[in-house]
């Protein structure tokens, strides 16, 4: 067995994995005092099995914060990722897919075209919009920055309140975009806005943003029909929502696969457990990441 973890800029997302690449148990926790909270994430994966850590070979860590790391933690060897390279191991084996563009939403988004199983991966691009960008215009804005929170006051909230359409600036459909599309994301915005509306609006501004450059990057890699949208902000119904609605809009169909918080964990796993075997590994045979139940 082999622990995956995925230091974040916020968050820490720890998975224990079986050699079937299934997910046996997974824990989130905040990621300020990295090493300390990779070791209360690794005493909830082992929590009530001592055979689960006599089985452990390794903590296979990726993630920018991985970095702080020491090269051990309670007892076990600390071996790291490449986080593009994790991410598009992890998103593969998550959607069951041998190739697609996987887009990481996090703190930011991070955008992932892999290939051949996870024999090709490579880095297209990215975007500083992603989750870090809802709280912080909504703890400036809205005086909140409670993730939950935001997401519930933004389900009760109408973003065309806040935004301007295509249909209220040239009167209907302009090309291949619909009247009722988004022309200028907050564009209306105004002090009488209600803060469901502005909440709304700022889910909406990061979704699409999100969705439309994975959709070009899809159709550049010429995977409109594998977009895989993993990351923990891929978790919030409303933001997967606006996202998958966006790139279909431009041409691409995006999949959101169980468990996507714990693509980069899982990519991680997997890379380890690549060295430790062969180069002709396959990791889409028995196991598909999914937790037992």
């Amino acid at each position: 067995m082999i622990v995956g973890l995925d230091v974040g800029a916020s968050l820490i997302k720890g998975i224990l994995v079986d050699d079937d690449l299934n997910i046996v148990r997974g824990c989130v926790l905040p990621a300020e005092r990295p090493e300390i909270n990779s070791i209360k994430v690794l005493d909830f994966l082992l929590e009530g099995s001592k055979d689960y850590k006599s089985a452990i070979t390794c903590i296979a860590a990726s993630g920018g914060g991985s970095r702080f790391l020491s090269g051990e933690i309670l007892g076990l060897a600390v071996r790291r990722v490449d986080e593009i390279r994790a991410v598009g191991l992890g998103g593969l084996a998550l959607a069951n897919r041998d190739k697609g563009l996987i887009v990481s939403a996090g703190t930011g988004t991070a955008i992932v075209a892999a290939y051949r199983s996870g024999g090709i991966v490579k880095h297209v691009c990215g975007t500083a919009v992603g989750g870090g960008t809802i709280v912080g215009l909504s703890r400036r804005i809205l005086g909140v920055s409670d993730f939950k929170v935001l997401e519930d006051m933004a389900s009760k909230g109408n973003p065309n309140n806040v935004d301007l359409m295509v249909g209220d600036i040239v009167g209907g459909p302009i090309g291949m975009v619909p009247a009722d599309a988004t022309a200028s994301n907050l564009g209306k915005l105004s002090c009488k806005s209600s803060v469901e509306d502005v909440a709304a609006g700022i889910f909406n501004m990061v979704s699409q943003t999100i969705g439309v450059i994975a959709a070009m990057a899809a159709k550049a890699y010429r995977l409109e029909d594998s977009v895989i949208l993993v990351g923990m902000l891929a978790k919030s119904k409303i933001f997967s929502r606006i996202t998958c609605e966006t790139a279909k809009l431009f041409g691409a169909e995006v999949l959101v696969p169980k468990n996507c918080e714990f693509a980069g964990a899982l990519g991680a796993a997997i890379s380890i457990l690549w060295e430790e075997r062969s180069r002709g590994f396959r990791i889409y045979g028995r196991g598909r990441g999914y937790p037992r139940r």
